[in-house]
């Protein structure tokens, strides 16, 4: 799904970063997992967007958890954290002096509704038969894994056509602040 105006994102940015496990890193450094929601909040910085890492952070929060049951490629801290570490380095290398902070904002926020995550269909239900779908928008994902009956299964896809309603939504609610 990604075409967008920022930089193709490495395929090493999308993954856990493996730490050294020897002394003194005891298997942390500044890539690693655990660490992404703090470098989106250092890029945002850097990027002019200070403004928006609540809203950011708030919207990324209903899909916590989620990553389990992804490819680890699809994991969305880490698909937003290499998607706006690109924009800094894009942000280097090109001039965006006449690009006003809301017109960054609205370019950022189209690049992150290509990602993979935003597009995932999951729900509850028995083989193929779907009894509850899930919408990040109305509920998180922890909340949704709560809805499951006995005898149900998780089912994840990502169809061709992608999932616009969720990403129309979602662009809505990171340029507006309201969810």
């Amino acid at each position: 799904m990604q075409n967008g105006p920022f930089p193709p994102i490495k395929q090493s940015a999308l993954q856990e970063h493996r730490a050294q496990q020897h002394f003194p890193y005891l298997g942390r450094d500044t890539l690693d997992r655990q660490r992404a929601i703090f470098t989106i909040t250092d890029t945002l910085n850097q990027l002019g967007q200070a403004s928006r890492t609540s809203t950011l952070l708030r919207w990324l929060g209903r899909f916590d958890g989620m990553e389990a049951h992804l490819e680890e490629d699809q994991d969305p801290l880490l698909c937003v954290r290499a998607l706006l570490m690109a924009a800094v380095a894009a942000r280097v290398s090109r001039s965006t002096a006449n690009e006003s902070p809301d017109d960054a904002w609205e370019r950022m926020v189209s690049s992150i509704m290509r990602l993979d995550f935003v597009h995932t269909h999951i729900s509850w239900g028995i083989h193929t038969k779907s009894r509850i779908k899930w919408d990040p928008m109305g509920q998180t994902w922890l909340e949704f894994l709560e809805e499951g009956m006995p005898g149900e299964s998780l089912t994840t896809w990502l169809p061709g056509s992608g999932n616009p309603d969720l990403a129309r939504r979602s662009a809505a609610a990171l340029l507006t602040g309201y969810f």
